[in-house]
């Protein structure tokens, strides 16, 4: 099965999805197909995220993604063992970790989220949630 150009799965059950800048609407159902694909592998794994925090201007993606998002939550609790964000400026970083606790909070992500300044830390912590 092969994701769109968003994912890089060369090292799965990690799996890297590069944040897109902007998602046309046009191409807005095929992004969301994307991750359908990834959960239609019924297989455990890791999500590291890369990119920007969120397309700009892609209402409808956006639209689209929560849906989704949603629609699919108990099989995401089932299959991820965990979301990465990877932001090397320390200043993102505190940004996106304390956004993601507040997310944590009130919509009780079903999987555990980090966020880490490299690569190297985002490997250890996908292998730790793994092997759980």
């Amino acid at each position: 099965m092969t994701l769109g150009p968003n994912f890089d799965l060369s090292s799965w059950p990690i799996a890297r999805y590069q944040m897109p800048a902007h998602v046309p609407d046009d191409m807005a159902q095929a992004s969301i197909a994307e991750f359908d694909a990834l959960l239609a592998r019924n297989q455990r794994f890791v999500l590291v995220f890369h990119g920007p925090e969120m397309p700009k201007d892609s209402k409808h993606f956006m639209k689209l993604y929560r849906d989704w998002f949603k629609r699919t939550r108990a099989t995401q609790q089932r299959l991820c063992a965990g979301g990465i964000r990877i932001e090397p400026d320390a200043r993102r970083r505190t940004s996106f970790a304390v956004k993601a606790l507040s997310l944590a909070n009130k919509v009780f992500l079903p999987y555990p989220y980090r966020v880490v300044a490299n690569d190297s830390d985002a490997l250890t912590q996908a292998r730790a949630w793994l092997k759980d």
